[in-house]
């Protein structure tokens, strides 16, 4: 175990049995909050795990400060500000979070898990913005809320919003004619009553919604939140990440983020989370790296023709003796060549062909028919590596579908397994995917079925309890 995860130490200054941690660091420990301020002027130039620094190609960013192990906590801090996503189409208690809202708020009628929620009366919750909500009269949209979270909080709160606003927005590439300018205006719009009294929300949303955008982190718990964080928003994009978070909800039920090592991590190494999915391909994951992080990656993956030997992104050559990858993974515009034959395909091209499968794929996974997505795998990989992205989304729902004595069955969750290994080493995204395929080759003849089923369990241990990974790790544990 990591020394964070240490329950009780001596304390730093009298050597006495301790219980009492650091909040920042946790590896200090205080027989008392005497001793805690006492030692503050020495640990804290060693307490942080972290030092931001900034340049022109990164902007700002945040590098170690000491060598960490696998577990250990680099960031534990509370948003500054949250609420629900903008994705999220259930009602969410305006309170506390809660999805499948059943109720509503007695002053304003926006969506409530109870009346007696606590959320409902804290200031530092939905008590301040409950009678603005009020007076306005506005129809409730939750996905909107958290938009009207920032303008309050860049009244309520000078000294959080000038931390808000030191994050980028990139409203310089939000302008008229982007989807981004088109979303804004329907806020706008929408927000019109509140707007017209205050020149300086009016003037400021165009930033706010560029925040949001650009920061905004999906939680769980509560699930279907998004939240801003002062420093883990901070951490710069890797399509191999070295760090993972979780979020737990604190005294005053906001989600709280935890930032851990998952690999052996060097001083003064760069601190890196994904913004994007690991299983995509490298074209679909800079598309929409550029189109919501307003950056270009160039990470090791990126600039491999073959993603780290996944084959993510790959094409098999009509030669039938090899495949085709891009010859400048990094140029969007480069040609695709076969290292077997004189084949070429232009950007343009491989673009056309995979868009064209990628709807194949939507339709026979909205049908959800075991026949018409083994019929698809097979023309897929007539034309795909087998290893691409649209054949492992089809070969995960597949590999559920297909009885345990089918050969196939086993073959799609090795297949799954493998490249999760690749893309993922560290387990830090992909943890739900590589236990489900654990899980179904445990199914499969001549598999040590207890092995598989613990290795599932052990993907999933960071996993929250009430979320889909966790309810699947108590299905699991039941099953050994």
């Amino acid at each position: 175990m990591s020394d964070t995860g240490k329950t009780e130490g001596s304390c730093a200054v009298c050597s006495k049995a301790a219980t009492t941690r650091c909040g920042s660091c946790k590896l200090a420990f205080y027989c008392g909050k005497e001793h805690q301020r006492e030692h503050w002027p020495r640990h804290k130039t060693s307490c942080r795990a972290y030092e931001e620094r900034e340049n022109q190609e990164l902007g700002r960013h945040l590098l170690a400060t000491r060598d960490l192990k696998p577990d250990d906590l680099i960031i534990s801090e509370a948003p500054i500000v949250w609420g629900p996503s903008s994705h999220v189409e259930e009602r969410v208690c305006v309170g506390c979070g809660v999805r499948d809202a059943v109720c509503r708020c007695p002053n304003c009628a926006w969506p409530a898990c109870r009346l007696a929620c606590d959320g409902l009366v804290d200031e530092n919750r939905h008590g301040y913005e409950c009678g603005i909500l009020a007076k306005a009269r506005l129809m409730p949209r939750c996905d909107y809320l958290l938009i009207l979270r920032v303008l309050i909080l860049r009244r309520k709160n000078p000294k959080k919003w000038r931390v808000l606003s030191k994050l980028q927005s990139h409203e310089e590439s939000r302008g008229p004619g982007t989807e981004a300018h088109e979303e804004m205006e329907a806020v706008k719009q929408y927000l019109g009553s509140l707007l017209s009294l205050d020149q300086g929300s009016a003037e400021a949303l165009p930033k706010v919604c560029g925040l949001i955008d650009v920061n905004a982190l999906e939680t769980n718990p509560p699930e279907g939140s998004a939240a801003i964080y002062e420093t883990a928003c901070l951490l710069e994009h890797r399509c191999v990440a070295n760090t993972r978070y979780s979020f737990e909800l604190d005294e005053q039920g906001r989600p709280r983020i935890n930032v851990y090592a998952v690999t052996d991590i060097k001083k003064a190494d760069h601190l890196s989370t994904t913004y994007t999915h690991v299983l995509w391909a490298t074209r679909v994951r800079r598309e929409h790296l550029l189109a919501t992080k307003y950056f270009s990656c160039r990470c090791e993956r990126c600039a491999d023709p073959t993603e780290l030997g996944s084959h993510l992104g790959t094409l098999k050559c009509p030669c039938e003796k090899g495949f085709v990858t891009p010859d400048d993974p990094l140029n969007p515009e480069t040609d695709w060549s076969c290292k077997d034959c004189p084949g070429v395909l232009s950007a343009g091209e491989v673009a056309q062909l995979t868009d064209r499968l990628g709807e194949e794929v939507d339709a026979a996974m909205s049908a959800a028919d075991k026949d018409i997505m083994s019929d698809l795998l097979f023309r897929l990989t007539v034309l795909l590596h087998p290893c691409h992205q649209h054949c492992l989304t089809i070969g995960h729902s597949l590999m559920q579908l297909l009885p345990a004595d089918d050969p196939k069955k086993a073959e799609l969750c090795q297949r799954m397994i493998d490249t999760i290994a690749l893309v993922d080493p560290y387990g830090a995204r992909l943890s739900l995917y590589r236990a489900i395929a654990l899980r179904e080759l445990s199914m499969c003849p001549g598999q040590d079925r207890n092995e598989l089923l613990f290795k599932a369990i052990q993907a999933l241990r960071y996993e929250p309890p009430h979320s889909a990974s966790g309810l699947l790790a108590k299905v699991i544990l039941a099953e050994i």
